[in-house]
């Protein structure tokens, strides 16, 4: 198999830096993207590979990266957007700085980067980009509304961007991710600042119940990494990947809440149409 070129964003811990390990051991070359040198240097001096430091929210950033990558190997084969944060909270606790920021990174930085490497893609004939996103963009609960949003923007946005990119030649793949034993609930998860009594009165404390989850998810961030890179060799069979159960529940719901709506409102929707 021709060796691949892979850039992968956040590579510094969890899926990340398993997806780089395992392309890596596969005798890819793999990029990856940290956001500070002791980052890049822990992350070079254990896979073994080329890291770059860059803050993804500030896009005007990517553009001398993707050039700087494309200068050295000439191309870029893969383009694995997982860097990434879950912001988790009331929508009414939430503050204008703190969705933009879960937006910046999740959304608008992904954005930037397809958008930058697609034309290398593009004179290729050829390329793959894989967007991690979550059972959470398929269905929102409660508390994680905000992060919800931000992938539920991730994958219309892709929905569009498959059907555009794929007269090129260039796959696009979205790995729909349930709770990994990663450190998502641990150093990476944010909190909205403002906490309001009256909703843990009646609803969940996410607060409380999310920690409770770190380290103890379901889901083996080893194997999901093996199913993503097999995907990617095979072609990408599939526009979505879903990966653990709890992703094909939330498919199964989403479903089911489809069929009911249609049921209910199909006679009076097409009436609209005359």
């Amino acid at each position: 198999m021709k060796q691949k070129v892979w850039l992968i964003t956040g590579v510094s811990k969890g899926l990340g830096r398993e997806i780089a390990k395992q392309a890596v051991t596969k005798g890819d070359i793999v990029i990856g993207t940290v956001r500070n040198a002791k980052d890049k240097e822990n992350f070079e001096n254990s896979i073994g590979t080329k890291g770059f430091v860059i803050d993804l929210a500030n896009t005007e950033q990517i553009p001398s990266l993707i050039d700087a990558i494309v200068k050295q190997y000439g191309q870029i084969d893969v383009l694995v957007n997982n860097a990434g944060f879950g912001a988790f909270g009331m929508i009414e606790e939430f503050d204008k700085d703190e969705i933009t920021n879960q937006f910046n990174v999740n959304f608008v930085a992904v954005w930037k980067l397809c958008q930058t490497v697609l034309p290398y893609m593009r004179d290729k004939g050829q390329g793959t980009i894989v967007q991690i996103s979550s059972r959470a963009g398929i269905m929102a609960g409660v508390g994680n509304g905000i992060y919800a949003s931000s992938k539920f923007a991730l994958e219309g946005m892709s929905e569009a961007l498959k059907q555009e990119v794929e007269p090129f030649g260039i796959k696009i793949m979205l790995a729909e991710l349930g709770a990994l034993r990663t450190d998502f609930f641990g150093a990476s998860v944010k909190y909205a600042k403002n906490s309001l009594p009256f909703y843990t009165e009646k609803l969940q404390d996410i607060r409380t119940n999310t920690k409770k989850l770190d380290g103890k998810q379901s889901g083996n961030p080893i194997k999901v990494a093996q199913a993503i890179i097999e995907a990617v060799n095979n072609n990408v069979p599939s526009f979505r990947l879903p990966l653990t159960a709890g992703t094909i529940d939330a498919m199964k719901a989403k479903i089911i809440e489809f069929q009911n709506s249609i049921e209910l409102n199909e006679n009076i929707a097409r009436s609209m149409d005359c």
